[in-house]
């Protein structure tokens, strides 16, 4: 179902349930704005970011990489951004942008969200107007001090570095990245590694070259075990998935994930009992 929200001149998407109401669209709205990113060949690319700070924006390293300058565009007006700090493997950037006046997003941890919780997705897809998906949180990865929101809120290029915002238009997660597959495969940033970052001082130039790769953007066989058992899962490569959570539950045996996946497996292949046993040991039920 689509529908064009004229008094602020968004277009919205209702991809799951009842979508938010206007006013909360049209709160949580103020916090995003886009992100123009000149390239040295002339052209230039376009991505999304979230007011976060006084004069700071959050938005994914990946919009910024090559860039010669940078600008963010908010209530019709441009703002050059001035400086950047950097963290790269999280796919995370902070842009310092002095003139700009737009009233911060509200930080929620995204620790607490929980599965089955509804979000939306909030950025400037396909570098157009704002859009805004309703969804809900699918899975809930822990990685690296933090939660990586797996969801069915879709979002396209040019939406990358904007918000996931839960019912009420606090900020729970960074737009960053798609996977291919059936089901719900959107995922987002938490929002505790913009929070670890506010602190920094800002002082790298914004064309200074982005140095390392994001941890969702590795060869195969480094990729973070959620993405690498999603991957196996989507292409039914069953007994290499099982080979890949028995890892996983070496590796890191206080995880709950692995056993779950573990459950999930079992009954795919038919195995209800095993599946339904993995599945009490996974929440300490037996």
């Amino acid at each position: 179902m689509l529908g064009l929200v004229v008094a602020v001149g968004f277009c919205c998407t209702a991809a799951q349930g009842a979508p938010f109401d206007q006013a909360y669209w049209i709160a949580v709205s103020s916090a995003v704005v886009k992100v123009e990113v000149s390239r040295p060949n002339g052209g230039y690319s376009l991505g999304t970011g979230v007011v976060v700070d006084r004069g700071r924006v959050v938005t994914a390293c990946h919009v910024l990489r090559g860039a010669t300058r940078v600008a963010v565009l908010h209530a019709g007006i441009r703002h050059s951004a001035v400086a950047r700090s950097t963290f790269a493997e999280h796919d995370i950037c902070l842009l310092q942008v002095p003139l700009l006046e737009a009233r911060p997003a509200v930080l929620r941890p995204t620790s607490q969200l929980v599965i089955g919780e509804g979000v939306g997705a909030i950025g400037f897809s396909a570098g157009a107007r704002i859009h805004y998906v309703h969804g809900a949180v699918a899975r809930l990865h822990r990685y690296d001090d933090g939660v990586i929101v797996q969801g069915s809120a879709a979002f396209n290029s040019g939406a990358s570095g904007g918000g996931l915002f839960d019912a009420v238009g606090r900020l729970v997660g960074i737009l960053m990245f798609r996977m291919r597959g059936a089901g719900p495969q959107y995922f987002a940033a938490p929002v505790e590694w913009v929070a670890g970052g506010l602190g920094d001082n800002v002082g790298e130039t914004v064309d200074a070259e982005i140095v390392g790769e994001a941890f969702w953007d590795r060869a195969p066989d480094r990729l973070p075990y959620f993405m690498r058992a999603n991957i196996l899962m989507s292409e039914e490569r069953w007994d290499e998935l099982q080979t890949l959570l028995s890892q996983w539950k070496l590796d890191d045996p206080s995880s709950a994930e692995p056993v779950l996946l573990l459950g999930e497996l079992e009954s795919r292949r038919g195995r209800i009992a095993d599946g339904t046993r993995f599945g009490r040991h996974a929440v300490g039920d037996g």
